[in-house]
């Protein structure tokens, strides 16, 4: 162990040291990741404390218990997205060190060293990201403070957490960073001959789709009952309805690769070019990769047709709701900023992180004849194609979602125009996303990525 730790210290002081750019920003991607993740945790979680301290105050009136409630499923839509961002994140740290651990193996080092070695990083970047992430978080905190709800602003120090919670806040991350790097390292075997290889992808079944349908009936047999489930308690009530929306948000989390791994192979078949064939394979072969470069903005457009009825809730409002309304279209659009940010940068992560971890397949199709054009297409066509059909599912299973009052949108189509304006907005983001990552798809077909990761691990 001690041997393992000095071997780190020493590998990231020459990484610092170097002036290969290529050996360093995986590394601030990371960070930056974790920074984001960690601001995130904190933001929603002052609002909760402040609704919940707001709720308990002497003379608190009637409306007030309600918002502790709406926090809650602000919670619940904003969940999935912050672990997949913080999982991405852990994933990056992984994408550029197989070459280096495999240099280690080759010198001697064990596979329980070279393992800790790894985690040591990814624990490292974990905690530099959480650090910056609290100092962002206090520093917008007075901005956020700004927000109008029930009428008047909140004090900063109502949005402010303990000690306790920012230091729980920041063992998350580090707990999902460690938790990502150990599963990532999983698909990596370091044989003693110091060759870094890729383990086969597991295929994916279509049992998926049954806890799909199961929560489903779960979901709208509550909503049915929902005035029995508050009955019991209106805690076990709030817990029940946020317990499915999550759910509903993970499970389409676990569709989504299956859909894309269907699509794959449609596109294979039908495929009438180079670059549409190398993008259907490359789908069909790693669909959870290709998922995960356009899943963020694809929980995004859920969360925004989750949402979509809010203004329709506000204009159905009676004259003694109209500041509870309000308040939910402001919070509504509050999520929605904070799942844009996540899902902004889980897509920038995502799609350097999958250059990084497929250099050495572009630069096999590049010597094998294929133009650094056609190696462009076939990217182009593997992020633009699924983003389309995945925003398609997002769009119908909000739908089928907010279906019991889906009548609303009829009476406020602003709903319609803002879900519309999260999705063309998203898409676009994913396409940025996707192009500015284009210097290092060309840098990994000549050879650059494998130089810079030498450069890095003698």
């Amino acid at each position: 162990m001690r041997g393992a730790l000095r071997l780190w210290l020493s590998l990231a002081r020459h990484v610092q040291g170097t002036r290969s750019g290529g050996g360093r920003l995986p590394s601030a991607l990371a960070v930056v990741a974790f920074a984001v993740t960690t601001w995130s945790v904190l933001t929603v979680a002052g609002g909760v404390q402040a609704f919940a301290e707001r709720a308990a105050a002497p003379g608190a009136g009637s409306d007030a218990q309600t918002y502790p409630f709406l926090s809650w499923v602000s919670v619940a839509l904003l969940l999935v997205p912050t672990a997949t961002l913080g999982a991405a994140a852990a994933r990056l740290t992984v994408a550029r060190r197989d070459e280096r651990l495999a240099r280690l193996r080759l010198a001697g080092a064990t596979s329980a060293q070279i393992g800790l070695i790894a985690l040591l990083d990814a624990a490292a970047q974990a905690v530099a990201g959480a650090a910056l992430g609290v100092v962002a978080n206090l520093l917008a905190t007075p901005a956020v403070a700004l927000l109008r709800f029930q009428g008047r602003a909140f004090e900063p120090a109502e949005l402010r957490l303990g000690p306790g919670a920012v230091l729980a806040a920041a063992g998350a991350v580090l707990l999902v960073s460690l938790l990502s790097c150990a599963l990532s390292l999983r698909r990596v075997a370091i044989t003693p001959l110091g060759v870094a290889q890729r383990l086969p992808v597991a295929g994916l079944s279509w049992a998926r789709v049954l806890p799909v349908l199961l929560l489903g009936g779960a979901f709208v047999a509550a909503f049915n009952a929902a005035g029995a489930l508050f009955g019991v308690g209106q805690a076990f009530g709030v817990l029940v309805l946020v317990g499915l929306l999550a759910g509903a948000f993970a499970l389409f989390n676990l569709v989504g690769p299956l859909l894309v791994s269907v699509l794959g192979r449609l596109l294979a078949r039908r495929a009438r070019g180079v670059p549409t064939l190398l993008a259907a394979r490359r789908m069909a072969d790693d669909p959870k990769s290709t998922w995960r470069s356009v899943g963020g903005i694809s929980l995004v457009t859920f969360v925004a047709g989750c949402l979509s009825v809010t203004p329709g809730l506000t204009a159905g409002a009676q004259e003694g709701e109209q500041v509870l309304m309000a308040d939910v279209g402001t919070g509504a659009a509050v999520t929605l900023v904070i799942a844009a940010v996540l899902a902004a940068v889980s897509t920038g992560v995502t799609q350097a992180s999958r250059v990084l971890d497929s250099r050495a397949q572009y630069r096999t199709l590049h010597l094998g004849g294929a133009d650094v054009a056609v190696l462009h297409a076939a990217r182009s066509r593997e992020t633009w194609v699924p983003l389309v059909v995945t925003m398609g599912g997002a769009a119908l299973l909000s739908l089928l979602v907010v279906s019991p009052v889906v009548g609303l949108l009829g009476s406020a189509p602003v709903g319609v125009l803002q879900f519309a304006g999260c999705a063309a907005g998203g898409a676009g983001l994913v396409l940025l996303a996707s192009r500015a990552s284009r210097p290092l798809v060309e840098a990994a077909a000549v050879g650059e990525g494998s130089a810079g990761g030498s450069r890095e691990g003698s």
